[in-house]
C-alpha cells in the first residue's frame, strides 16, 4: 500500500475516490486548494471530507497563480471575442501542478482525484484515456496536462458513472452524497461573468451585425456571446438567428442562419502530445467538451497545426481546446485560433 494525496474539494466525486483509497488500505492526504476567489468552498468542504474518512487534512494556497494563470487570461480573453476554457488552463497551469509539489513535499508516491478519466499502459507507457462511461468523462480537461504527470496519477472513479458514486456515498455515511453538482466557474462571484469583467474595466460594448455588415442593434459586452449561441441576441431577424462570428478590434458581434456557423478545419496552436502522431495521421478531435468528435487528418504547419475534419462541423469557436484521440487514448490537444469555413 502506499500514501497517496486525494484533491477533495468536498464534492461527491472526490470524497469517493478518497473513500475508495482508504477501503483498499492507502494511506490517505486530503489536499484542498485555495483559489482565493469567488466563494473558495473547497478548504472547508475538504476539511470536512477528510473530517469524516479519518484522514489528514491540508490546504495549498494557491490564489496568487490561479488569478495570474487562469483568471486574468480568461477575462482577456472574452474581452477580445475568444471564448476560454478555464477548467482545462486550470488543470495544466495551476491545480494539477501545485497539487503534486505539495503531495511530494508530504511524503506521498501518487495524487489521486474524482475526475472521470483513466490512465492506461502500454508499450509507450502510462496513457491518459475517456472514463468507463464516455458520456460523463472529463478526459478532454485534462489533455493539456505535463506528459510526465501521468506517471504520477490516479482515477479511482475512471470505471465508475455518477449514479454508482453516489450510491457508494451513500453507503459510506459521506455527507457530500447529497451535494449537488457545480455548474458555474468555481471563482465566480455572484454576479457572475459580467461583474467580473466590470471590477477588471474589460467591459466591451459594440454593435450587433448581420452577415453584410450591417448593424442591427448594440450590445452591452462581448463576453456575452460565444460561437453558435442562439438565445440572448436581443435581435429578432424573423428567421433563427445565431452568433457567427466575433470580431475582438471593434467588440463586434456578427449574426445570421445557422448554415454560416459550419467548417471544414480549424487552425491550432500551441499542441500538446502524450503520443505524436505522424504527419497526416487520421485521427479523432473533438473541438469542445460536448462535441462527440469527428475523424479528422492533421497536419504540422511550422508551430501550427492545420486540422481537416473528414465532414463538417458546427459552431468551432477560437479558445476552445481541440483534443485528438485515437479510440478511447487520449493522443494531446491544441487551442483553436481560428475555424476554416
Amino acid at each position: 500500500m502506499a500514501k497517496l494525496a486525494v484533491a477533495l474539494s468536498g464534492g461527491v466525486d472526490s470524497a469517493v475516490a478518497a473513500w475508495l483509497l482508504c477501503q483498499q488500505g492507502h494511506e490517505v492526504l486530503g489536499l484542498s486548494l485555495s483559489l482565493g476567489q469567488g466563494r473558495d468552498e473547497a478548504p472547508a468542504a475538504g476539511a470536512e471530507v477528510a473530517r469524516q474518512l479519518g484522514v489528514p487534512h491540508r490546504v495549498v494556497a494557491a490564489g496568487d497563480e490561479f488569478g495570474q494563470e487562469v483568471v486574468l487570461p480568461s477575462l482577456q480573453a472574452y474581452a477580445q471575442g475568444i471564448t476560454p476554457n478555464p477548467c482545462a488552463r486550470c488543470n495544466a497551469r495551476v491545480k494539477f501542478p501545485l497539487l503534486w509539489r505539495a503531495a511530494r513535499e508530504l511524503g506521498c508516491q501518487g495524487l489521486a482525484t474524482g475526475h472521470y478519466a483513466r490512465i492506461v499502459a502500454d508499450a509507450r507507457g502510462r496513457r491518459l484515456a475517456e472514463a468507463g462511461d464516455q458520456a460523463k468523462s472529463q478526459a478532454y480537461f485534462l489533455a493539456r496536462l505535463a506528459p510526465e504527470l501521468l506517471g504520477h496519477l490516479l482515477f479511482p472513479l475512471g470505471s465508475l458513472g455518477k449514479p454508482q458514486v453516489r450510491q457508494l456515498a451513500g453507503q459510506a455515511g459521506l455527507a457530500a452524497a447529497q451535494r449537488p453538482d457545480s455548474q458555474d466557474a468555481c471563482f465566480l462571484p455572484p454576479g457572475g461573468w459580467d461583474e467580473l469583467m466590470a471590477a477588471h474595466g474589460l467591459l466591451r460594448p459594440g454593435p450587433l451585425e448581420d452577415q453584410d455588415g450591417q448593424v442591427l442593434a448594440s450590445h452591452e459586452g462581448i463576453h456575452r456571446f460565444t460561437i453558435g449561441q442562439r438565445r440572448g441576441l436581443g435581435v429578432a431577424l424573423g428567421r433563427p438567428a445565431y452568433v457567427l462570428a466575433l470580431d475582438g478590434e471593434r467588440a463586434a458581434v456578427r449574426v445570421g442562419p445557422p448554415e454560416g456557423l459550419y467548417s471544414s478545419g480549424l487552425w491550432g496552436r500551441s499542441p500538446r502530445w502524450f503520443a505524436p502522431p505522424e504527419q497526416g495521421a487520421s485521427l479523432r478531435v473533438r473541438v469542445r467538451y460536448a462535441h462527440r468528435g469527428v475523424d479528422c487528418q492533421v497536419q504540422k504547419e511550422g508551430e501550427r497545426l492545420l486540422v481537416k475534419f473528414q465532414e463538417p462541423q458546427r459552431a468551432v469557436a477560437p479558445g476552445q481546446l481541440a483534443v485528438f484521440s485515437h479510440h478511447e487514448h487520449i493522443l494531446g490537444s491544441a487551442w483553436i485560433t481560428m475555424a476554416i469555413h
